[in-house]
């Protein structure tokens, strides 16, 4: 008897589990991706980093952070990893928040996509669900309340960061439009969050990786007696080597996630030891990178590339353009050359860490002995560069403008000229 009741304990979870699967898959998204960003969304999103950035916080300084439900949906759509597929939206109110989510699936019978909304509230310094639906089927909040408490009770025990972060919230609250978190920073928070950092850009078996691809770029440096170099001849070499790691390994998107990271650092003019406690066997003599003859090209190009393998190609082409709008105040002005840049390197990272025939194909591209920079990186003859602040206003009006989008148009037209991201698998170089 005991049997047949476990049995049918199993039998009914299985069910219940088939049949929230089916009801929250749909055939049409809940939540379209995210539009372009505006001046005024850039401009918010540097005003936040600024305020609150943790280095530069006083310890025992108590802190008021407003968020209004721009500023979190800007952080869900440009912070949430590419690979997740994911499109979200917040409604405030002044009791809590609606939420909903809306992540793409393969392509199966049953829809493309599951759809999430909660509707949540805050009270006694918690937050409290009032409904949950997958898709068409709403969930009973008496069920997934204790799941949620559970949760957060196994993070505080098992976590530290998790717990610190937690106990630097003095108290959160809804008010009309805003959510306002009182915060105060406990002296180990910050460097408890840059280890975490670290274990989060280099998890596990990254730290070897990198060692084998800072060994390599070692030994390119040997061969050069001038330190200024094409890109395209550490590249070559580097996925050469990624190739014959994946023969050993089988894991494709790790050696080249490894190899992009290892070779950012390299041009930034990073030591890998402030990430890795592995001691290096020999230290590599600074290269002067270039591509079609610039330097900063290469800095645009593999930072894009080392954020999109890092965080998503969502907030790496959102940084980019921070950094031309900010030049743009009285830099070196805003300059679509850099802009392709950024998308190129983007593109790379994407290919480098997508399915794992596209990263393979990709080794074997970028580790041909014929390649050239114009296969990875497009020409950026003709395109506008050091447009100033009112200068740009006045000609590109805003990110969604026509004019923006012609030239963006012809960014995307170039990439899509490039040998190396081209997607036809029997292309060559």
């Amino acid at each position: 008897m005991t049997r047949a009741l476990l049995a049918l304990f199993v039998v009914s979870l299985l069910s219940m589990l088939v049949l929230v699967a089916v009801a929250g898959i749909e055939s049409t998204p809940l939540v379209e991706p995210a539009r372009r960003l505006s001046h005024q969304d850039i401009a918010r999103i540097k005003q936040l980093l600024r305020q609150h950035d943790p280095r530069h916080l006083n310890m025992v300084e108590v802190r008021t952070l407003l968020l209004t439900e721009r500023d979190l949906n800007l952080l869900l759509e440009y912070a949430i990893p590419y690979t997740l597929n994911t499109s979200s939206r917040v409604d405030l109110r002044a009791e809590g928040m609606k939420v909903r989510l809306t992540a793409k699936l393969p392509d199966s019978p049953l829809g493309e996509y599951l759809n999430i909304t909660a509707d949540l509230s805050g009270a006694d310094g918690r937050i409290h669900i009032k409904r949950f639906t997958l898709g068409g089927l709403s969930l009973p909040v008496w069920l997934l309340e204790p799941l949620l408490l559970q949760g957060h009770r196994v993070m505080l025990a098992r976590f530290d960061e998790y717990r610190t972060a937690v106990d630097a919230i003095s108290s959160y609250r809804f008010h009309d439009d805003r959510l306002v978190i009182v915060y105060q920073l406990d002296p180990n928070l910050v460097e408890r969050l840059q280890q975490s950092g670290k274990v989060f850009l280099l998890p596990g078996a990254d730290t070897h990786r990198m060692l084998a691809y800072h060994e390599e770029l070692a030994r390119i440096s040997e061969q050069y007696v001038s330190r200024r170099i094409s890109l395209g001849k550490v590249l070559t070499p580097l996925f050469q080597l990624a190739a014959a790691r994946t023969a050993e390994s089988g894991e494709p998107q790790a050696e080249n996630r490894a190899l992009l990271l290892t070779l950012t650092m390299h041009a930034l003019g990073m030591n890998i030891s402030r990430f890795i406690d592995v001691p290096l066997e020999r230290p590599i003599q600074s290269l002067h990178l270039s591509v079609l003859g610039r330097h900063d090209l290469v800095q645009h190009y593999l930072v894009s590339a080392a954020l999109t393998v890092s965080a998503g190609s969502g907030l790496a082409g959102a940084m980019g353009v921070f950094k031309e709008l900010d030049d743009s105040r009285g830099g070196s002005g805003f300059s679509f050359a850099d802009l392709l840049a950024d998308r190129a390197g983007i593109r790379l990272a994407e290919m480098a860490t997508g399915t794992e025939q596209q990263a393979r194909l990709l080794q074997q591209r970028m580790g041909g002995p014929l390649l050239l920079e114009t296969d990875f990186m497009p020409n950026i003859e003709g395109l506008p560069e050091g447009i100033m602040e009112l200068e740009f206003k006045h000609r590109y009006r805003d990110l969604d403008s026509k004019n923006y989008k012609i030239i963006e148009d012809e960014i995307g037209r170039r990439l899509s000229g490039c040998k190396v991201y081209s997607p036809q698998d029997s292309s060559t170089l």
